[in-house]
């Protein structure tokens, strides 16, 4: 009787190709889970470099915008009609503030300053400087150590009718003389402004000038120069 265990010699060649293609597919897995782990920490490694560059540019850009908005430049935007017309309600404007790093205000400057005791900024324009004497004359306009001062460059409806008289502590029959380190301002709405004629307000320290304004940069049909 034939031994039906025994194994042919071709059954015997699949068996060993069999096994040979089992031992192949768990080392290939053992290789595929290995290169997986491999890219999986590579890929890891990436992420956080990535993330720290991502967060380290972010970090210089908010740092390089908050420089440039604190020393050189920074938008505003006109609230009221203080400054009409050379200024109108909601524009958008581009104050500069190197220039004054080099030189002083100077007349007719348009500026934004602090008022003493507030924390709101306003634009005004530079009428008188430190040591000049200011006055609303009878004839209702603006005299500047005895001679009127000509605002026919910016002058609105109210000129030689300013009816808002002086009011800053420590004006004298009207007259008022502008201490060192300070700037008398006006709003070129004369007749519907609040500034240093006013006794809550009077004349603004050096330090309170934030800026000059430079140019109106919104809405785009109404750009131009505030020069």
């Amino acid at each position: 009787m034939e031994n039906n265990s025994k194994i042919n010699p071709i059954e015997k060649d699949n068996i060993l190709a069999g096994n040979a293609a089992a031992l192949i597919g768990r080392k290939g897995e053992r290789a595929f889970e290995k290169a997986a782990e491999v890219l999986h920490k590579k890929h890891s490694d990436v992420n956080k470099t990535f993330s720290l560059s991502f967060l380290l540019t972010l970090a210089c850009v908010i740092l390089a915008a908050l420089a440039i908005r604190q020393f050189i430049a920074e938008p505003t935007r006109v609230k009221g009609d203080s400054m009409q017309y050379t200024l109108f309600h909601k524009e958008g404007l581009l104050v500069e503030k190197v220039s004054y790093w080099f030189g002083a205000p100077e007349r007719g400057d348009i500026v934004i300053v602090k008022y003493p005791n507030s924390a709101d900024r306003y634009v005004k324009r530079i009428i008188a400087l430190p040591g000049e004497t200011i006055e609303i004359r009878e004839d209702r306009f603006v005299y500047i150590n005895g001679e009127r001062l000509d605002e026919s460059a910016y002058a609105g409806d109210w000129y030689g009718k300013i009816d808002l008289p002086m009011e800053t502590k420590g004006s004298k029959n009207g007259k008022y003389t502008v201490p060192e380190g300070h700037y008398f301002v006006m709003g070129d709405n004369r007749n519907d402004s609040t500034d240093s004629r006013h006794k809550l307000v009077g004349a603004i320290p050096e330090d309170k000038v934030l800026g000059r304004v430079r140019a109106v940069v919104w809405p785009l049909n109404k750009i131009r120069s505030a020069d």
